[in-house]
């Protein structure tokens, strides 16, 4: 079997199905042998409390801002583009400038980020849009234009990911 090619991609997500759906566009749009380590970023501030940073867990941070929706969405692109997949994680920046925001994207090799033209919904009030420090950054950005997204009911927002095509360009 050929050894595929690793390509570490950053998608700034909102943990709604319709942030999903721009890594649903790369995946499907992948013609070649590249397969991708995938980081899904939200950006978050901390509080100052020396009490809430003893006991921050990540991992109960991101728990509280997911939702079912989002969750199963992320599982059936895991599953149905797994070929392409090497890695796909959430993550959370939490830092405060540019500098923290390169290293972060040097640290983890993020080769490429890849966003939507369409603003991310931040319904927390310790969210932040990661948009300026995207821009700033040296990292290759790519845009895709997500269109006009059809207002599809709550109960539908899973059938999103597969029927929302959003046109690479």
């Amino acid at each position: 079997m050929i050894n595929a090619m690793k390509k570490t991609i950053l998608i700034p997500t909102d943990f709604t199905v319709q942030s999903l759906n721009v890594l649903k566009t790369v995946l499907a749009n992948n013609t070649t042998n590249l397969q991708f380590d995938i980081v899904l970023l939200h950006g978050v501030s901390l509080s100052d409390s020396i009490r809430d940073l003893l006991f921050y867990s990540k991992a109960k941070q991101i728990a509280s801002l997911t939702n079912p929706e989002f969750e199963e969405a992320f599982e059936v692109i895991k599953n149905k583009f797994d070929s392409q997949i090497n890695s796909m994680r959430i993550d959370l920046f939490t830092g405060y400038n540019q500098a923290a925001f390169n290293n972060y994207l040097e640290g983890n090799r993020v080769e490429q980020i890849v966003m939507t033209n369409q603003k991310l919904r931040l319904t927390n009030s310790k969210s932040f849009n990661l948009e300026t420090f995207i821009e700033k950054s040296n990292v290759d950005v790519f845009v895709i234009n997500a269109g006009e997204v059809a207002t599809l009911p709550e109960k539908g927002k899973l059938a999103e990911v597969f029927f929302n095509h959003a046109q690479v360009g």
